[in-house]
């Protein structure tokens, strides 16, 4: 393994208000980097204030410990601070290797939409100036699959492996543990990774080796034998073995995977368009979607089979079959209109242009009152929206009475949402899960803190409650 000096792990995680990347935001950020071997260069932990316009979900604070009075206390940095405050952090140690927990699927996310809603330039702080990705969790998925002797694990109550970090941690010998803390967690996930790292180094090192997307590339596209380990549903994860097989023009972080167990590959090869999106969407998939920027754990096959080569030589020389894959991928996974997304699930929505970036970097160093004549110069209506929101939450003093009251509407339209789909707390989901904490013998006392604060926060927009 590459001991460069320049060469570090950020080890990370998040406390959230809930578990929309979207609608929900970080409470707590913490983090220790180190070097390869594990050893601890720096560590922090910082927590934000609540910002004005989100309802927490009171199973999250309920899992995380979070007290209303942390959520109110005005000595903490507000949501804008704080996502300042993370994105330095990210600079002062690129280049690193960003890894957690089921980071990839739900930390990650998050920090890029509190970049994104708080203005930052860059929203891809952790995958861009040469940083790299792991997952844990995905890690353990091929640990499970390849090496399950190293580690002990434990069972739910269907009887079958929990991955939670929060019992496999201790099961395997960490005491420390201080369950859904970010900071007890990140000192949990090294602790795991540094089981694998010394009871399986061979596999620790394929592992490692997959963080980089190119090279996970470079290896696929070399159409040799590939080994990964995926998990569906609730279902024991597994290793399959394939080839690449195409790309699809709309989505570079996409391959087509063909299974190299499957039976009948010849005929899969040399048949129809139809035969091919059958073989995507019927079960079991012959040829898979893997996506390159979802820290997937592609390593070369772990055996050697003739039968296997044989096939991924008739694929290359096929440039026939690889191009209708191409065409299947990018038909399957066309992009959707997004003419009814909210401002918050526009985030995908085009990059900024080069003019709106550099006003970006001006907004962040700038006061309030310049923040709002820098908004008028950008062209991007998203940043229009999510600017003056941040201004009505930091300096409404600087609004009109008018775009005052907007706001206080939009809080109170957004809150008394009726659907029962909406991707955000409201008043009718936090009485229901306050209730179903308290059939649940939830502390009385802290219960009565949450509803407290709730009927606080709620009449404060002129919403009515009744709990």
């Amino acid at each position: 393994m590459d001991q460069s000096c320049k060469t570090k792990f950020v080890f990370y995680d998040l406390e959230t208000t809930g578990i929309s990347p979207a609608f929900d935001q970080p409470l707590q950020f913490a983090a220790i980097v180190t070097d390869l071997e594990l050893n601890e260069i720096e560590r922090v932990d910082i927590r934000c204030q609540l910002s004005p316009h989100i309802l927490p979900s009171p199973k999250a604070l309920a899992v995380t410990g979070v007290r209303p009075s942390q959520l109110e206390n005005n000595n903490l940095p507000s949501a804008f601070e704080f996502a300042q405050t993370i994105q330095k952090f990210t600079e002062q140690w690129a280049p690193s290797i960003w890894i957690g927990y089921n980071s990839i699927a739900f930390d990650e996310a998050m920090l890029r939409q509190m970049f994104y809603q708080n203005l930052q330039p860059n929203i891809f702080a952790t995958q861009f100036h040469d940083n790299t990705r792991l997952d844990v969790m995905k890690m353990i998925f091929a640990v499970h699959a390849e090496a399950p002797e190293i580690l002990k694990w434990p069972l739910n109550d269907k009887g079958k492996v929990s991955f939670k970090l929060d019992q496999l941690a201790p099961l395997n010998g960490f005491h420390a543990h201080n369950a859904h803390d970010a900071l007890g967690d990140v000192e949990a996930t090294i602790f795991i990774v540094d089981k694998i790292r010394t009871q399986k180094p061979d596999l620790y090192q394929k592992l490692f080796e997959a963080r980089d997307k190119e090279r996970n590339l470079r290896l696929l596209k070399s159409f040799k034998p590939v080994d990964v380990t995926l998990r569906f549903g609730g279902n024991a994860p597994k290793t399959y073995t394939g080839c690449f097989c195409g790309i699809p023009h709309n989505n570079k972080n996409m391959v087509g995977f063909f299974d190299l167990n499957q039976s009948n590959s010849m005929d899969l090869i040399h048949g129809t368009e139809r035969e091919i999106i059958e073989a995507m969407t019927k079960s079991p998939q012959r040829i898979r979607s893997l996506r390159l920027n979802q820290g997937d754990t592609i390593r070369p096959a772990s055996t050697e089979n003739f039968e296997w080569d044989h096939i991924c030589a008739v694929i290359e020389g096929n440039e026939a079959f690889q191009a209708m894959v191409s065409k299947c991928l990018e038909n399957k996974y066309s992009e959707a209109e997004d003419i009814d997304l909210l401002v918050e699930e526009k985030i995908f929505a085009g990059f900024y242009s080069y003019q709106d970036k550099e006003l970006l970097q001006k907004f962040q160093t700038s006061n309030w009152t310049g923040r709002l004549t820098l908004l008028g110069e950008v062209q991007d209506e998203r940043i229009q929206q999510l600017g003056r929101r941040l201004v009505a939450f930091n300096a409404g003093h600087l609004l009109d009475d008018k775009y005052q009251n907007v706001v206080q509407e939009y809080l109170a339209d957004k809150w008394s949402a009726g659907e029962a789909n909406v991707r955000w707390a409201t008043i009718a989901s936090v009485h229901e899960q306050l209730s179903e904490l308290e059939k649940e013998g939830f502390d009385e006392i802290l219960l009565e803190e949450m509803r407290i604060f709730y009927r606080n926060r709620i009449k404060a927009q002129g919403c009515s409650v009744d709990f």
